[in-house]
């Protein structure tokens, strides 16, 4: 079987795609700490469990489903690499005192500690007075696959995160995507972990690839302006081939940490967009970056990111998120609305509780079904020309992200 990385499209049809399933790392999580995980509020494991299954197990009908704990168990086959990995974390967490406890381990024990958390074993006052309960803490953040990392054509991308607390991700994936042979592809693309620092930071929510050549990044709270352009540059150098990137400068807001909460594509044709960011008439400033192998780039102002990207020959028609009414637009928008994920052009799953989304999508043309329908029979999603699924994903959501942010594909067809 063919174990290629190759991300050309948003919508090209699935081939494999990473998920991770919400473990104890979710419940590991105070109320007292859930802003500063990034939450917006504490969810119980198992309905998330429940509401993740629903779109894994649609997943599953149309493409290959890999568990990051299970790519990760993988790499740590031999006692050099859970060595190796074992210092990364206990390096990054200041727990060096872990660490041979850490790299005794079985694969997946060692697994599971780095993920779901390492209650604290104190040896130093200042841990103890401050009463840390994990030496590792948990990563609950962990089954938004996207933000973390990413594939560009065959290429890995390790994210920078933005806040220390998501930061040990990006450290899992890029040692899942460097060590193992089915998803080593060409090669790291992109070393955020190494690069992060204050100002710097770019994040899989903010990057699409829409066209081989032509790739759209968000500027947000996540990601910083300087790495897109770091971005763009590393591109155009790495593959010695002109690039073009939109860069969409968002507004900082817990509702817009990234692009693909505003703007993902759904057809070769077709965008789901939140109007009052990406259209209406106090849009987000984009910004046409031209990067080519050795040179400086050019950058130009667009009156808009569709505007820019039908001048570049990509000619979207949009799609409101909520409908034309303001009111719903927010709340759905909230709900993440406009995070669908493409499993193939025209195709695309997304939270079922955004209903008037959904009636959006049908009056462009798209049946609506859920992902229910398709348990336990022989049902072709792909039989439809155009197709919205929904999945119940209330309590999901109230992590802060949708369908695409808990999908990182690496194999899509052109």
């Amino acid at each position: 079987m063919d174990r290629r990385l190759s991300i050309l499209s948003e919508t090209g049809r699935l081939r494999r795609v990473i998920v991770h399933t919400p473990g104890e790392e979710v419940e590991a999580m105070r109320p007292s700490r859930a802003e500063e995980e990034l939450y917006n509020d504490i969810i119980p494991m198992e309905v998330v469990r429940r509401e993740h299954s629903e779109l894994k197990g649609f997943l599953s009908k149309v493409a290959e489903v890999c568990e990051l704990k299970d790519m990760l168990t993988a790499t740590l086959a031999t006692r050099e690499a859970r060595q190796e990995f074992a210092g990364i974390m206990c390096s990054f967490h200041g727990a060096a005192h872990r660490l041979e406890e850490l790299a005794a381990m079985d694969p997946d024990a060692l697994a599971q500690a780095v993920i779901a958390g390492t209650p604290a074993r104190h040896t130093r006052l200042e841990a103890f007075i401050r009463g840390l309960d994990f030496d590792l803490p948990p990563l609950p953040n962990t089954y938004f696959m996207r933000d973390a990392a990413m594939v560009y054509r065959d290429t890995s991308i390790a994210s920078a995160m933005r806040f220390r607390v998501r930061r040990a991700e990006a450290l899992i994936h890029r040692f899942v995507f460097s060590h193992h042979l089915d998803f080593k592809g060409n090669g790291c693309l992109f070393d955020g972990p190494a690069l992060v620092r204050d100002g710097f930071n770019i994040e899989g929510g903010d990057f699409q690839v829409l066209r081989k050549g032509i790739v759209a990044i968000g500027v947000s709270e996540r990601t910083s302006a300087e790495a897109v352009d770091s971005m763009a540059r590393a591109i155009a150098d790495t593959f010695n081939e002109p690039v073009t990137v939109f860069a969409v400068v968002l507004p900082v807001a817990r509702a817009t940490i990234h692009l693909d909460m505003a703007f993902t594509v759904i057809d070769n044709d077709a965008c789901l967009v939140y109007e009052p960011v990406i259209l209406g008439p106090r849009r987000a400033r984009t910004v046409r970056i031209d990067a080519a192998p050795g040179k400086e780039a050019r950058l130009t102002e667009v009156d808009s990111l569709l505007h820019g990207l039908k001048d570049a020959g990509l000619d979207l028609k949009p799609v409101l998120t909520g409908g034309a009414d303001p009111l719903r637009q927010e709340r759905e928008q909230w709900l993440s609305g406009a995070n669908s994920f493409s499993f193939a052009p025209g195709r695309i799953i997304m939270y079922s509780c955004n209903v008037h989304t959904l009636e959006s999508l049908h009056k462009a043309g798209f049946e609506i079904k859920n992902a229910k329908d398709f348990q336990g029979n022989t049902i072709d999603p792909l039989q439809w020309k155009r197709l919205a699924v929904g999945f119940d994903g209330v309590e999901l959501a109230r992590g802060g992200g949708g369908a695409r942010c808990m999908t990182c594909p690496v194999d899509r067809e052109e």
